[in-house]
């Protein structure tokens, strides 16, 4: 990942290690909040009993796909950092909440717990949608969630945009390639359903390309808890 540091990698490293590196890249006063974090963040899939946590290398993932090399690997958003944007911002609950790349979830479930009432996750990985559509299960029986949570096994690239669907949400999982691909089927949505949009972006390190589209007015850069995002409307 780029310019900030991931609060769940130090689930694999050295605890005492991974912390001196927080503080040496991040300062004391937000590598503390990064631990607070991530501490609170592991408790996830304890609390609900999900898989959501372990990081996946897309290479290790038995499934063919022309946009394959250009994917990061899955790694769990941090549910706290998620939850406070999402209720800091004045998003539509009634429109369709899409998740772009979505694992093995968990975006999916804290969107269902924020009261969205319609959830959809974009994957083309058939292995992280199964995880995915029982780790739904498994929240329901917990949560008694009523939101419509919907898990598709579909390349980003080539996903049809829907005129219902308005708040957008990806960690990170793509190259340039594929986002600009992304912001031209958008785009096209746009065009053909005109409405308001938004785009939450967690680590966004094609902001550029982005706000170089000329598809969204506006643009704020917000810090929660050590995860930077960027949030684009049109």
């Amino acid at each position: 990942m780029w310019a900030s540091v991931n609060p769940l990698d130090a689930l694999s490293a050295n605890p005492l290690t991974a912390a001196l590196k927080c503080v040496a890249r991040e300062g004391l006063f937000r590598a503390i909040k990064v631990v607070v974090s991530t501490a609170v963040d592991t408790s996830f899939d304890l609390r609900y009993g999900t898989d959501t946590l372990r990081r996946v290398e897309m290479n290790a993932l038995n499934f063919e796909s022309q946009h394959k090399e250009h994917a990061t690997f899955y790694q769990a958003t941090q549910a706290g950092p998620l939850r406070k944007i999402i209720r800091k911002l004045d998003l539509p609950k009634d429109g369709v909440f899409v998740d772009l790349g979505s694992g093995k979830g968990r975006v999916l479930l804290i969107a269902a717990q924020c009261g969205f009432e319609k959830i959809v996750g974009v994957e083309f990985s058939a292995e992280l949608c199964d995880i995915a559509r029982e780790n739904v299960k498994v929240f329901r029986r917990k949560t008694h969630v009523t939101s419509r949570i919907d898990v598709v096994e579909s390349d980003v690239a080539n996903y049809p945009i829907e005129r219902d669907q308005r708040v957008f949400f990806m960690y990170n999982p793509f190259d340039e390639l594929v986002m600009n691909r992304l912001l031209a089927n958008l785009r096209g949505s746009v065009r053909q359903f005109p409405r308001k949009i938004w785009l939450i972006y967690n680590t966004p390190k094609y902001g550029e390309v982005i706000g170089n589209s000329g598809l969204f007015r506006a643009c704020q850069e917000l810090e929660i808890s050590g995860s930077l995002l960027s949030v684009y409307n049109t």
